[in-house]
């Protein structure tokens, strides 16, 4: 009777205490609306909104890779990959278009593309769908005044080659070359600085490991790479471990690299054997977890006002808030960062 008692006043302190933070948040939500709601009236707010779609229709099945506006004169060029087929070559209409915007219907009308071509834009096309057959459209680039259309020729990411047109003040396309590929550059890929962990952050022992800023400890010895929190080296057991692909390796064997991020510490490390495979992990010092995500490898951005990281599949907060997109994109780089018309919010673009 008495244990029955004592488990129906836990259940009944709980549903008390369940109702009071649940009045609570929808109080606090309630002021943040009336607070958001009067930000608005004070400084304006743009809503953005849906008010027309269109298609655009090729005269080939074809894969739309990119599309972009020429100057500010709402026509807009867009690329696209199609198959050979049973013809023996490509003609320049068959991987561009060009298309006006009409506000008055909301919609694309066709142009002609013989306003930006040329003979040496022609020939240059030519010659580089038949020198290099694995060749494909990879996307626009600007860079004042200039348009860039960048082929992808081969299999690593700086295997390209990029046809470069100047933008005129009358938002008229020149053509210039196909020999601008260095031209193309993009933004810093990690928006932090690793740094090496050396030899006097070694720490040896029975378990041996590497000091990182004194607040986390790696090793990839014993046949695991295993990331600790407190510097014992009398014991082997972490937070976190996973195996090597070769147990025998002493500690400085392999590479380790750390970025501080304040709460977040970011590792990169190379086991012993493993040339350029390096593993990334995420290590929350409020809430002592590690998340290893290799995608920081390709690309990794600071959020604002230090809330986390963003990078190509998903980000991570300093919260604990972690999110991996449903997707199987690879060799993903950062292109850019858009920041709307009030200030509040960012588009983080990848490629």
């Amino acid at each position: 009777m008495e244990k029955n008692d004592s488990q129906a006043l836990e259940s009944g302190t709980y549903e008390i205490i369940r109702k009071r933070l649940d009045a609570q948040a929808q109080d606090l939500q309630t002021r943040l609306t009336k607070l958001n709601a009067s930000r608005r009236n004070i400084f304006g707010a743009i809503e953005n909104k849906l008010i027309a779609n269109d298609r655009i229709y090729t005269e080939n099945n074809c894969m739309p890779r990119d599309m972009v506006e020429i100057g500010n004169s709402q026509s807009f060029l867009f690329g696209y990959n199609v198959q050979m087929g049973l013809r023996k070559e490509l003609q320049l209409s068959d991987v561009f278009s060009l298309y006006r915007f009409e506000d008055e219907d909301n919609s694309f009308h066709a142009d002609d593309l013989d306003l930006i071509i040329t003979e040496k834009l022609k020939e240059d096309f030519q010659q580089l769908y038949k020198y290099y057959k694995r060749t494909t459209f990879s996307k626009f680039y600007t860079k004042a005044p200039f348009l860039y259309a960048v082929f992808q020729v081969g299999s690593r990411p700086q295997d390209i080659k990029a046809f470069k047109w100047e933008v005129t003040k009358e938002n008229k396309l020149v053509y210039i070359d196909s020999r601008s590929e260095r031209e193309v550059q993009y933004p810093k890929q990690q928006e932090f600085d690793w740094v090496r962990a050396e030899r006097d952050s070694f720490r040896q022992g029975k378990h041996p490991h590497v000091s990182i800023l004194d607040r986390v400890f790696v090793e990839t010895v014993g046949g695991n790479l295993t990331i600790k929190i407190d510097n014992n080296t009398e014991s082997g057991e972490g937070i976190y471990a996973e195996p090597v692909e070769n147990p025998n390796q002493r500690l400085d064997d392999a590479n380790y690299f750390y970025a501080d991020l304040g709460n977040l510490i970011l590792l990169k490390i190379e086991p012993y054997q493993e040339d350029g495979k390096f593993r990334y992990f995420i290590f929350n010092e409020k809430l002592k977890e590690v998340r290893r995500v290799d995608a920081i490898g390709e690309a990794c951005v600071l959020l604002p006002d230090e809330q986390g990281i963003i990078f190509p599949r998903g980000y991570y907060l300093q919260t604990g808030e972690f999110k991996k997109f449903d997707n199987a994109l690879a060799g993903m780089h950062f292109e850019k960062r858009i920041i709307s018309p009030n200030g509040e919010d960012f588009l983080f673009l990848f490629h």
